[in-house]
């Protein structure tokens, strides 16, 4: 892969039988022309309580779910649980396209997504005032969403946090093998907060060459991630058009147009 553009691939660590056929942005990457290099930064692990109250809520107190990440459905089937009948039944509203196929893969209908900015941003903007519409959020212990937010849209929101993301072992071991062929062109893909707070906490000397014009270029996913970043003063960021791996590539083709690439 000489000559290629390194792209590191900090996605969650998501066990192989939940994602058929592997990371697909890796591949994607790949495909397009770039060397990617996997180092998860995240690593989802459930609550084993929240799991077991997952199954025991009861459906006269939701009219819907709130589905703000992509990974919690494949994530359950990894860890062997089902989604409980009753919220196949009910309506599920998404940030982003993303997770709409595992959605309806369950039955579910999916009653709204944001055609725009596949964020909590978007989301808001776009979705009608509801009549009292009471919606579960199940997410990670760091995306509770505020409730006060939805309240001018006739949302009552009540957030589940199912799963814990933790920085997995070996990241940092990771990172400093995989740094060097980063500089002084490449880029380090980031598809959430997390994988931010983590970096920093793990290499911070590393993390805080993002800050240099001659250092990794940050790509971030959504605004939410956008924002992590400046607040560790990351003001070189580029954000992705799109919340996924199309949005990922465009920004990297952008970055690196294939007429000045090695």
């Amino acid at each position: 892969m000489t000559g290629m553009i390194p792209v590191l691939n900090t996605r969650p660590k998501i066990p192989a039988a939940a994602v058929p056929g592997g990371d697909t942005l890796s591949a994607a990457l790949t495909a397009a022309g770039f060397d990617p290099i996997d180092v998860p930064l995240v690593e989802l692990t459930f609550l084993e309580d929240a799991l077991n109250l997952l199954e025991r809520i009861s459906d006269r107190h939701y009219d819907g779910i709130l589905l703000s990440s992509p990974n919690l459905l494949p994530l359950l089937k990894s860890v062997g649980r089902s989604v409980p009948a009753a919220w196949c039944a009910k309506p599920w509203y998404l940030i982003g396209e993303r997770a709409r196929a595992d959605v309806e893969a369950l039955g579910a209908r999916v009653a709204f997504v944001p055609r725009g900015e596949a964020s909590l941003e978007g989301f808001l903007d776009e979705i009608p005032v509801q009549d009292n519409l009471r919606l579960i959020h199940p997410g990670s212990t760091r995306t509770r969403l505020e409730p006060s937010l939805f309240t001018g849209k006739g949302i009552v929101l009540h957030n589940m946090s199912l799963y814990e993301p933790r920085c997995p072992d070996g990241a940092v071991a990771a990172l400093q093998a995989a740094w060097p062929r980063l500089s002084p062109r490449g880029a380090v893909l980031f598809a959430s907060s997390s994988a931010v707070h983590h970096l920093f906490t793990a290499a911070p000397a590393l993390a805080r060459t993002l800050v240099a014009d001659d250092g990794p270029i940050p790509v971030s996913i959504g605004s939410s991630t956008t924002r992590t970043l400046r607040a560790y003063h990351i003001t070189r960021s580029h954000q992705t058009p799109t919340a996924d791996t199309a949005g990922f590539l465009a920004t990297l083709n952008h970055l690196f147009p294939k007429a000045s690439r090695p």
